[in-house]
């Protein structure tokens, strides 16, 4: 192993190694499980680890690896669009096990408070649920996002509105399903 080589691996430890948490996080909302999202962020790992000589500033190493990310999953989705489920009993035994570190009542609480949001998510289309994540469960701003689609700020911006707006739909019109007893609501604003 020459010194060179050895200094790229200690230079792409430093530079992506603090974003992997992140990237997890993002490729967890997006897959909606934890054995894809591990998948995907290996992926991830391992292609920016071969390409690493095409980050030309080190500054911008969190929106290339979120770039690589996001193509690694539309890659996935595109090859297989009915998306594996997990079988079976690895299914209950991951249910099994969090339920001895969290207790039962715990998860379900928190199932409760999020299904509802999760699920109207879940239905957006890709270019919404994808701002939606950055923006809000990620906290990037607005140049960050546009950086990382590699789309201009505007359409950030035009895409998170939508996005709202998609988002607000589907959850009215969730809990009207659900017979909860609430007033309809006009979508669009009355002017006095």
């Amino acid at each position: 192993m020459t010194w060179k080589t050895k200094a790229a691996k200690k230079q792409f430890k430093k530079l992506t190694y603090p974003h992997m948490k992140l990237l997890y996080n993002v490729a967890l909302k997006y897959t909606g499980n934890v054995f894809d999202a591990e998948d995907i962020v290996q992926e991830t790992f391992m292609m920016a680890f071969n390409k690493f000589s095409q980050l030309k500033d080190p500054a911008k190493c969190k929106p290339w690896l979120l770039r690589i990310l996001r193509n690694n999953f539309l890659k996935t989705c595109q090859k297989d669009t009915a998306r594996q489920q997990l079988q079976k009993s690895d299914y209950i035994a991951f249910l099994k096990s969090e339920m001895q570190k969290n207790g039962a009542d715990t998860l379900l609480e928190q199932a409760v408070d999020t299904r509802i949001v999760n699920d109207a998510i879940n239905q957006l289309p890709i270019k919404y649920k994808e701002i939606l994540i950055l923006y809000y469960m990620e906290d990037m701003l607005y140049k960050d996002i546009a950086s990382t689609l590699d789309i201009p700020i505007g359409t950030v911006m035009s895409r998170l509105n939508g996005a709202k707006e998609a988002l607000k739909v589907k959850l009215l019109k969730q809990l009207q399903n659900s017979g909860e007893n609430i007033p309809h609501i006009n979508s669009t604003p009355e002017h006095i």
